[in-house]
């Protein structure tokens, strides 16, 4: 009777893909504005894919972090598998980008680059912005938009993981904000678009921003989680 208790408090998880390709983005030429579209910063990091297993009482939770098809770097970065405790749901796939950053919130590409390496260094961030399996249910054919209101409460996000803020149709503000802070680019995504594994698209645009002064000019420090009070610095509102 215990043992079928027990069963019953803790079924099997739910399925999770072996293995999916991330959607990835046309490039666009300049900045631009759209009511169709959801704007995103972009630091540049390592796109990675998260494949998350949430720990229960008889077992123990498990993240895969897929920085390419059978390449895991979680071992390298061990902050990120608590993903597994701060997942709400049993299992799910997150899409997003692994960095690592200097105090003024910028992406250290270098340092990154150590820390996949195995060497020690500076805390890594998870910067996640897509949601495309939830409890064993595939979310690749709903609309971005439904992916990221599910997105925002699957996570109990933290200091290492992110949710990567989401603009409505300002997209040249956005850029303007993304130049001024040096982070790489804006993504603008269609709202009705879904998630195409391994599939360049023009559903998706990236707007790179490309050299610039501010490269130059050391930015303004913060004591810590510098990730977070960057993305308090753009000087627009959360919509998604």
């Amino acid at each position: 009777m215990a043992d079928q208790l027990s069963l019953a408090l803790d079924p099997e998880l739910p399925r999770l893909p072996a293995s999916l390709l991330p959607m990835l983005p046309q490039p666009a030429d300049a900045p631009f504005d759209s009511v169709d579209h959801l704007f995103e910063p972009n630091w540049g990091g390592r796109r990675v894919l998260a494949f998350v297993e949430a720990g229960g009482r008889r077992r123990a939770g498990h993240v895969r972090i897929v920085a390419e098809p059978d390449v895991d770097v979680a071992a390298f970065v061990p902050e990120i598998r608590a993903l597994a405790a701060r997942l709400t749901a049993q299992t799910a796939v997150l899409d997003g980008e692994l960095v690592v950053v200097d105090r003024t919130g910028r992406a250290d590409h270098e340092a990154l680059r150590a820390r996949l390496r195995g060497e020690p260094g500076a805390v890594a961030a998870y910067l996640v912005s897509d949601l495309l399996y939830l409890d064993g249910r595939p979310l690749l054919g709903e609309a971005l938009e439904r992916r990221r209101q599910l997105l925002r409460t699957a996570i109990d996000w933290n200091d290492q993981i992110v949710l990567v803020p989401a603009i409505a149709a300002e997209g040249r503000a956005l850029f303007d904000a993304v130049v001024e802070q040096g982070l790489a680019g804006v993504m603008a995504r269609e709202r009705q678009s879904p998630y195409l594994p391994g599939v360049r698209s023009g559903l998706w645009r990236f707007i790179e921003r490309g050299a610039t002064a501010a490269d130059e000019v050391p930015g303004t420090e913060t004591a810590d989680q510098p990730v977070l009070a960057l993305i308090r610095r753009l000087p627009l509102e959360e919509l998604w």
